[in-house]
């Protein structure tokens, strides 16, 4: 961060939430130094204590317990201590870093103040050369950089050594969190430590420091502006706090930048005279003009405020507002009768500094009335007329170096955008090809004889992501890629933790359906038992919206009983969409009988639905041998038919596989029948990229999968799949 002197009349810059700075005049935080650092006063506001707590019970309750489950409470919560103190304190030796290159540059600082936005360092007076503001903005992200190398160092040694899970989680948190202070800190704009990059450049290519400060400014209210929108999207977007804090942090950047632009406008006008700037010879009217005739006047002028003079000497000013309003109730007015008294006008000489003017002029007295030493008139100032100088003379200034500073500002400018692209994550989410796996390696069967498959079969699968503003326009330009809303992925109102877990539960039960239904197709007994279909989420403004709520379990559909799911997709594809359906569901130990009606829902299989998610209540799967799976961390249905024709072949005698890499997707119920699952474009792209060249999937999906050089086979169950095999045909 840039450093301003504390006489200065505006602050010129404020630390950024990321990490170290320097500020200006420090009046809006209060001081009161209780510790020192390298004789360095260190100021802790409370708001530092706030902020501490905040990322204590963040990291404690989410954070920590989502990526390193099954620890204990107490255990979070030392980890999270742990980790904020040096966080913080990684905030602290930023901060500390910019004061020990300033120190060493022979400036003077006035102390260090830690708050809710981070750490400012408060420098007395300016930097001396536009190399010392360089090197001192730099010293902070270049210490964070060093830290984010350093922690990671460790965490990658503490997961090569077997270092206690504190350990791993604590420098892995720091290192990733540094290494975003780092990179956010060096964002182009003010008030930032690299806005403070970017002065320190335009000022050396223009070799103007009010004219430097001004554009940098502005790169900074760009910013501000731009994250405040971030905030107000997130917000709109879904819940949370992360976008209430992008609005604050966004007005917290432009109102400093706007600072920083006022001071620039400050130092132009130290440059300028009141005669350079002022309107000369303005129209006057007399004390005894008659105000009809000064307001018709007036009018065909095109003025509202008008100098007074006798002798041609200033004796008051008179604005046509006060001319209306008199004349209503006073048809003979004159102009002495409404005047302002020259003693109450804002009076300036022609010669003096502009800067010592313009604090004068407020939206109450907006004009100045220019006179010479025997008070004649000689001009007005406005501040409409000190705001287009300022602007020409920030031109003018800028003009020299233009080309290099011209490089300079649009590439912050574009470093800027990028930066709030890639804090913001719009609701879409981005479905690319995945992984195609041999998954014959995951079953082992007991009890019974089993042969090897003489091939291999690949289940296949599509990754989601929901990438920021720039990944997502990138993968606009993808032909893999497939983007849709992210409430055609996860339902609203669940948490995303929560549905991967539901989704790996469905993964674990399809792989039982696919061995019941492998044992079927082989001739043996296989029982699968369920005592309803539970509702696990409910999509909004969906048919089940205003019925059913999660929870539910429906045992029960138009007089037929339900085991799970399987029974209800079955029961209500039979019919159109707009269908109604007798449901009987179990809430809380009762027993309710409800309608609902199916609509058209292109997202789920079959292509009509109610809109709910569903497990099986009470799942069990009875077979003549013992089956483990490897544990995998997968989620969804879809890999159902790849296990079933992978398991059919370890049961049976034949060779299946005939030594081909055989890939499939589709779901599978206990009687072999094969469902939609959807992304089969890109889980094509992931079958052709692991090598295989036949792959099966649903057959409503057949034409979605084509590729050239891929034999895609649609089925709609197991036997025709298996059928395939044996036949040779691929």
């Amino acid at each position: 961060m840039r450093s301003a002197s504390t006489e200065d009349p505006v602050p010129r810059g404020w630390e950024d939430p990321a990490g170290g700075g320097s500020a200006g005049n420090g009046d809006a935080l209060p001081r009161h130094p209780r510790v020192r650092i390298a004789g360095i006063p260190l100021h802790i506001h409370w708001s530092w204590l706030l902020l501490a707590t905040l990322f204590v019970w963040t990291l404690s309750t989410d954070l920590f317990p989502a990526t390193y489950p099954s620890l204990s409470g107490s255990s979070y919560v030392a980890m999270a201590s742990v980790a904020t103190l040096l966080l913080l304190g990684s905030v602290l030796v930023h901060e500390v870093a910019h004061t020990v290159v300033a120190l060493r540059a022979g400036m003077r600082i006035e102390g260090i103040t830690l708050w809710l936005f981070g750490g400012v360092a408060r420098f007395l007076g300016n930097y001396p050369s536009p190399g010392v503001e360089l090197r001192v903005a730099a010293a902070g992200p270049l210490v964070s950089g060093l830290l984010a190398a350093l922690f990671t160092v460790v965490a990658m040694a503490s997961r090569q050594f077997d270092f206690p899970v504190g350990v791993r989680a604590v420098t892995d948190y720091l290192g990733r969190t540094n290494a975003l202070l780092f990179v956010f800190n060096l964002v182009p704009a003010a008030p930032l430590d690299g806005g403070r990059l970017l002065h320190a450049l335009l000022w050396r290519a223009r070799g103007d420091l009010p004219s430097a400060t001004l554009s940098s400014a502005r790169v900074g209210q760009l910013l501000g502006a731009l994250l405040a929108a971030v905030g107000l999207l997130g917000l709109l977007g879904g819940p949370g706090l992360g976008g209430l804090w992008f609005v604050f942090l966004g007005l917290f950047i432009y109102q400093a930048a706007q600072a920083e632009y006022a001071w620039g406008l400050s130092q132009q006008a130290v440059t300028l005279r009141v005669g350079d700037v002022m309107t000369p010879s303005p129209a006057v009217t007399t004390p005894d003009e008659p105000l009809d005739r000064l307001l018709l006047r007036a009018r065909r002028e095109r003025r509202d405020f008008y100098p007074v003079v006798r002798d041609g000497r200033l004796v008051g000013a008179v604005s046509v507002p006060e001319i209306v309003g008199r004349m209503r109730r006073h048809a003979e007015a004159r102009v002495a009768d409404v005047m302002v008294p020259a003693t109450s006008i804002v009076q300036a000489k022609p010669w003096a500094n502009l800067a010592d003017v313009m604090p004068t002029l407020s939206q109450s007295s907006p004009r100045a009335v220019v006179i010479d030493d025997e008070h004649r008139v000689i001009g007005v100032l406005s501040t409409s007329d000190v705001s287009r100088a300022l602007e020409r003379a920030a031109r003018g200034r800028a003009r020299r170096g233009r080309f290099a500073s011209g490089v300079v500002l649009t590439g912050a400018v574009v470093l800027v955008a990028l930066a709030v692209g890639t804090l913001y994550h719009p609701p879409y989410v981005v479905i690319e090809p995945g992984d195609a796996w041999d998954i014959t390696g995951d079953i082992s069967i007991n009890g019974v004889p089993v042969q090897q498959p003489n091939g291999r079969y690949l289940a296949t699968s599509v990754r989601l992501v929901q990438p920021n503003a720039v990944g997502l326009l990138l993968a606009t330009l993808q032909s893999d890629r497939e983007i849709v809303t992210v409430d055609r992925v996860i339902p609203r109102g669940v948490k995303p933790a929560d549905y991967e877990r539901e989704q790996a539960q469905v993964f674990d039960e399809s792989r039982m359906l696919a061995a019941a239904a492998a044992a079927r197709a082989n001739g043996m007994p296989a029982t699968v038992t369920g005592t309803g279909a539970r509702v696990e989420q409910v999509t909004r403004g969906s048919p089940a919206s205003n019925v059913l709520r999660v929870g539910d379990v429906i045992v029960s559909i138009d007089g037929a009983p339900v085991h799970g799911p399987a029974d209800v997709g079955r029961v209500l594809g039979t019919k159109p969409s707009g269908t109604p359906f007798a449901v009987t569901v179990e809430r809380n130990g009762q027993r309710l009988d409800v309608t609902v009606v199916t609509a058209s829902l292109p997202d789920v299989a079959g292509k009509v639905g109610i809109g709910v998610v569903l497990s099986t209540r009470g799942f069990d799967v009875q077979l003549p041998f013992q089956i483990t799976f490897r544990q995998l961390p997968v989620g969804g249905p879809s890999a159902g038919l790849a296990y079933a024709l992978a398991i059919t072949d370890l049961l049976d005698t034949s060779d299946d596989a005939q030594g081909r890499v055989v890939a499939a997707t589709g779901t599978i119920d206990p009687d072999g029948t094969v469902g939609d699952v959807g992304g089969v474009k890109e889980k094509a792209v992931a079958v052709q990229r692991a090598r295989a060249r036949l792959f099966f999937v649903p057959v409503d999906e057949q034409e979605q999968a084509r590729r050239e050089g891929l034999d895609v086979r649609g089925v709609t169950s197991l036997d025709q799949a298996v059928g395939v095999l044996r036949t040779g045909m691929a």
